[in-house]
């Protein structure tokens, strides 16, 4: 039967292959022309990093150095006002409350006066009486010593004579002794300020009876308060004279003392009072006594707030908490620059001729909190001391400069 449909040319396949061929291969020639002819890119040497660095110009420090610690401000001395004797409260100071102020020998508290006072009297007429009867005794033994001298008298009688004059001079002697008692608890009725001083607490009114050995009130004193301030070994040494001074010698090391109140620093100047005996097993570290003459006065403003109000300065009070620095010892040619200054081995980064990096090695002292005590013989004033930080450092290497006030350093 024949097909309606016409019959496939089977001659086309074999000329779309070669067609497809060609095109394969022109495009292959042409991506390899363009290769071949690609202009060759421009060959540029790699730019050079040179950091920017801060350098500060070196200065040597003549001041000697700063011994610092901190610590809590302390009475020199603390005690507790108790009765020795009993009896009603008759009257109190107007100071005696908590913050009152006393000079020394400023009555206090008054308990009633008047059993002792005639207990007094009472012990003083009997000395009296004591004292008639041995004048008498006195005069009956001389007359006797006369009469039996001339037999007119016995011996036994002069001798009794005798007997009750050694008596009466026994009685005497006890008798002042019950005076001076009696005296002594008039005395004690009347308490007084042992020395200048403040009242930390008070317990005690007007018309409270009392008995021996009632505490009344806490009282330490004003005259002069300390600090106790730990240091650890190596910076104890730098203190000269330290484990010679002369305990209470306020011509001794100096020190500067200064509190942070209300936005402000203020400041008082001490002395070091004494240094402790031994280390502290604990800590490891010495005990040194700073005592600070008149904290009443009120500090001098070393930092100040910038408010536009006047501020009044306060005094130094017990329990602030205070940063204390010690004159140290003086070592000629010394100078300071920030710890991160100060890198392996103890060298400092200089800048030497046309911009370039130079190691140099010093000689560390001590550090005075984020600064770094230091000796360089070699390094003369001036020398731009490299104070920032470099992350890849080689000695030579160029660099970029950029001053720094030398005030933002000491």
């Amino acid at each position: 039967m024949n097909s309606p449909y016409p019959t496939s040319n089977k001659t086309g396949k074999p000329l779309w292959f070669f067609v497809c061929i060609a095109i394969l291969g022109a495009g292959i020639a042409s991506y390899i022309l363009l290769l071949a002819f690609k202009p060759a890119p421009e060959q540029r040497d790699p730019a050079e990093l040179i950091p920017l660095v801060e350098v500060s110009p070196l200065q040597y420090r003549e001041s000697s150095l700063l011994i610092e610690g901190n610590g809590i401000v302390m009475p020199k001395a603390a005690i507790a006002i108790s009765t020795q004797v009993s009896g009603e409260i008759v009257s109190l100071h107007p100071n005696m409350v908590s913050g009152g102020a006393f000079e020394k020998g400023d009555l206090i508290v008054q308990i009633d006066p008047r059993t002792y006072q005639a207990n007094l009297n009472e012990a003083t007429a009997t000395q009296a009486a004591n004292q008639a009867n041995l004048d008498f005794l006195n005069r009956q033994v001389e007359r006797l010593r006369s009469l039996r001298e001339n037999d007119f008298a016995g011996e036994e009688a002069l001798e009794d004579a005798i007997n009750r004059r050694e008596q009466t001079l026994a009685s005497i002697a006890r008798q002042q002794a019950i005076i001076e008692n009696r005296a002594l608890d008039l005395e004690r009725a009347s308490i007084r300020a042992p020395f200048t001083g403040r009242i930390f607490d008070e317990s005690v009114d007007l018309g409270d009876i009392v008995a021996p050995g009632r505490e009344l009130a806490r009282f330490y004193a004003s005259d002069e308060v300390e600090i106790v301030v730990s240091l650890n070994a190596d910076d104890s040494v730098f203190i000269p004279g330290l484990w010679s001074q002369v305990q209470g010698d306020s011509t001794g090391r100096q020190a500067w003392i200064t509190v942070d109140h209300g936005n402000n620093t203020y400041q008082w100047r001490g002395y070091v009072h004494r240094v402790e005996s031994d280390i502290d097993r604990t800590t490891r570290t010495v005990d040194v006594v700073v005592r600070i003459p008149s904290p009443f006065t009120p500090g001098e403003p070393v930092v100040e707030s910038g408010l536009p109000v006047s501020l009044e300065a306060p005094p130094l009070l017990v329990g602030m908490y205070a940063d204390v620095a010690i004159d140290g010892m003086t070592i000629p040619g010394h100078f300071v620059l920030p710890v991160s200054a100060v890198h392996q081995d103890n060298t400092l980064w200089t800048v030497a001729g046309e911009n370039r990096l130079q190691q140099v090695s010093v000689d560390f002292i001590r550090q005075e909190g984020n600064l770094a005590v230091l000796l360089a013989a070699d390094l003369p004033e001036g020398t731009p001391i490299i104070i920032s930080d470099i992350a890849l450092v080689t000695d030579g290497m160029r660099i970029q400069v950029n001053p720094v006030s030398p005030g933002a350093i000491h």
